[in-house]
């Protein structure tokens, strides 16, 4: 049930985040559904599954909608790894605020990363424009955002179905 859960999260990502949210845009700014799923993955499982997540849309968005493969999947699956490791220092939950800094963080890195690549293939851009136009009002929008979309994970996690097997044979061995 847990996987065919996260495969419909998936699905749900691909189509959102490529067909709907590209055309509800606000001056070329929306919010990426993508990066709150994978923080809220990250911040209730704990695993890698966040990043896993990231690296399967990231590869789908690259088939879909560029010539060039890893312009997604590499910055996507790099951030979901960032997420888990970071998620799993944190010992404090907060129902609001970590998720909102870290969909933030990770909305950011996300975009760093992407510039990375995009320099590396040889397109020239300027990076303090992207800033101001484009990754600072949607790092703003995607962390608004987030609070929604954890919420809502939230209340899918809590069912005893989305719960990782591998828990309960942890927690009997303690």
């Amino acid at each position: 049930m847990r996987l065919i859960m996260l495969f419909a999260s998936v699905v749900i990502n691909l189509i959102l985040t490529g067909t709907v949210f590209v055309n509800l845009n606000i001056a070329g700014i929306a919010p990426d559904l993508l990066i709150c799923t994978m923080v809220s993955i990250a911040l209730l499982e704990k695993s890698m599954m966040g990043a896993v997540v990231g690296g399967i849309c990231g590869l789908a968005f690259d088939i879909m909608f560029t010539g060039i493969i890893g312009s997604y999947t590499i910055p996507l699956f790099l951030t979901g790894a960032l997420l888990y490791f970071t998620s799993t220092q944190i010992r404090y939950m907060d129902n609001y605020l970590i998720p909102f800094i870290f969909a933030v963080s990770a909305y950011f890195i996300k975009e760093l990363f992407s510039a990375l690549v995009v320099y590396m293939l040889g397109y020239s851009f300027s990076l303090p424009y992207m800033l101001i136009r484009y990754i600072l009002p949607e790092t703003l929008v995607t962390g608004i955002f987030m609070l929604v979309v954890h919420t809502i994970f939230r209340r899918i996690y809590s069912s005893p179905a989305m719960r990782p097997k591998y828990i309960d044979d942890i927690k009997k061995l303690l």
